[in-house]
């Protein structure tokens, strides 16, 4: 559009040119433009493919692609084209090891995202959790990862969901949480076989060949993985593929194999210049080498791997140095053109200056005023509400103390018409033991008397019998008297302990009336040895403990 305007621009410079040859000149010319603008647009797509496709044959390459793509942003009106491209980026540098370097990217393609594209957004965030857990921040790399599964998951692409979780496995085995990071890779593993997914099948299979255990099961993973990548054509992979399987061939101790496998990584990897595959391969021969007691072999590869790391530390830091220049000098340019503007501003402000000032200082008074009214008026609000609150306390517990009075007073009255009726009981239990006792007797006394008096001896003991049944009429309503009142205790008893005797829950009764033992054998016609060896397996059967008090129990239920 702005090449498009200049062109106008341009005409109008020659308005005095005649009608035909202006407009054969602007159709001509907005011709060339629109031919220009396709190119252009033909050789974006271009350089876009090649980046995507060299991804992981050669990220070296892909870098290249994406990174020439985007030293042309200033003439691209698509800013999903440039963000893609810089995605790819930040991608290839993490394959290449250049962490640093692909977070600055990450940062910056935030603002290219458009914010209805959830699917560019969720693959930021699956790639900032990479290579912040990478750069060894799991904490946020964790929340990154989160966030780009949350996404995938609600566009329902289970392939990416698979690969967020692939990502996590990675961080986790970085924290050394093996059996966690296990149980995402075959998470991963599964929906990825469900879709038919090689590449990111053959990414599972060679992360789950990173740890120690079952070596021969991931040695046939590993396998897979090759031959999956092989097919793809995936250079990078291959070399991280054969670096894992040299790893697992030192751990089943075959030595020779790992050093074979070592070679194949180490061409892949130096074929694509991929520094932290080699930096891996140096160190994974040092172990195999001092396996071998081969510790010069050893040591000349540690001082291999430590110059490369070295080397891709201080290619990131010079990295970081160059991109902090470039903002710099962006921000420099953005003051100075900024600077005129400024200035005239300056003027104003110095010419109202005082004005805003005054007013300023009269609105901060005017608050201040308010803020102590406010405050004043909320303290006395707060100390009305507590003396209130505190009165109402006060109230609330006079009530519950009036109510707990009240209880007891109602639980006194009513023990004691317990006792009451359980000492007229007591009675009527030791008449009828009397009756029982002299009916005895009379019974012992006619064992002696001879046929002809015994008959006038058993129309005696029918009187007696009828004089007590008369007698004995008060006495039964006491007792029904007795077992009506304590009927709800006798039902609140057996619910809490089902399991007791008929005997047990009698003795029971008996003691919540508050009697002796002396008093409870007289009624029942025991001794009052037996009531205390009774109380004993009532505590038992009650679970009591010794500092537990059997009668207090008993009034509680």
């Amino acid at each position: 559009m702005t090449r498009f305007l200049k062109s106008l621009s341009f005409i109008n410079r020659y308005h005095d040119v005649k009608f035909p040859l202006a407009g054969v000149s602007f159709f001509l010319f907005l011709f060339l433009l629109l031919s220009f603008s396709f190119v252009s647009q033909e050789k974006n797509n271009d350089y876009l493919s090649k980046a995507y496709n060299n991804l992981y044959t050669n990220p070296k390459m892909s870098s290249y692609y994406a990174s020439a793509l985007l030293r042309d942003s200033a003439s691209i009106d698509d800013s999903s084209l440039i963000a893609e491209a810089m995605l790819i980026y930040a991608n290839a540098e993490q394959l290449l090891g250049n962490f640093d370097l692909s977070a600055y990217i990450l940062h910056d393609v935030e603002s290219y995202i458009n914010s209805d594209d959830k699917s560019k957004q969720a693959l930021l965030y699956s790639l900032k959790g990479r290579v912040f857990a990478k750069l060894g921040d799991y904490p946020l790399s964790a929340d990154f990862n989160d966030k780009a599964t949350s996404i995938y998951r609600a566009l329902g692409d289970s392939a990416r969901v698979a690969s967020c979780y692939n990502e996590r496995g990675v961080m986790l085995l970085f924290m050394n949480e093996y059996q966690l990071a296990d149980h995402y890779f075959k998470r991963a593993l599964n929906i990825n076989r469900e879709h038919h997914n090689l590449r990111q099948i053959a990414g599972n299979l060679n992360n789950m060949c990173l740890y120690e255990g079952e070596t021969e099961a991931k040695l046939e993973m590993i396998d897979e993985a090759i031959t999956i990548n092989r097919n793809l054509n995936s250079i990078w992979s291959l070399g991280e593929n054969y670096n894992n399987k040299a790893k697992q061939l030192y751990y089943a101790g075959r030595y020779s194999d790992a050093l074979e496998s070592l070679d194949i990584a180490y061409a892949y990897a130096d074929s694509i210049g991929a520094k932290e595959l080699l930096s891996d391969n140096y160190e994974y021969r040092s172990h195999t080498y001092a396996a071998l007691n081969d510790y010069r072999n050893a040591y000349a590869n540690l001082a291999r791997m430590d110059s490369l790391r070295a080397e891709i530390q201080g290619n990131t830091k010079l990295r970081n140095l160059e991109l902090e220049i470039a903002r710099k000098k962006e921000l420099d340019a953005q003051h100075e053109s900024a600077e005129q503007k400024r200035q005239y501003e300056i003027k104003l402000l110095n010419r109202n200056f005082w004005i805003f000032g005054l007013i300023a200082v009269m609105i901060i008074i005017a608050g201040l005023v308010y803020y102590k009214w406010y405050k004043h008026r909320e303290n006395m609000k707060l100390i009305i509400a507590r003396s209130k609150l505190e009165e109402s306390e006060r109230e609330l517990a006079q009530l519950k103390l009036t109510q707990k009075q009240n209880e007891l007073e109602s639980m006194q009255s009513e023990l004691e018409a317990n006792s009451r009726e359980l000492t007229n009981f007591a009675a009527f239990l030791k008449s009828r033991n009397d009756m029982l006792e002299k009916l005895r007797d009379m019974l012992k006394a006619g064992y002696k008397l001879d046929p002809s008096e015994m008959l006038l001896h058993l129309k005696r003991i029918n009187t007696f019998v009828l004089q007590y049944c008369h007698s004995d009429k008060t006495e039964s309503q006491i007792l029904l008297a007795i077992e009506a009142r304590n009927r709800d205790f006798l039902k609140r008893l057996n619910d809490v302990h089902p399991d007791l005797t008929t005997g047990e829950k009698s003795l029971a009764l008996l003691l919540r009336g508050n009697l002796s033992s002396k008093e409870i054998a007289a009624i029942l016609g025991t001794q009052p040895k037996s009531i205390i060896m009774s109380r004993y397996r009532l505590r038992k059967s009650l679970a009591l403990g010794q500092e537990d008090d059997l009668d207090e129990y008993l009034k509680k239920i």
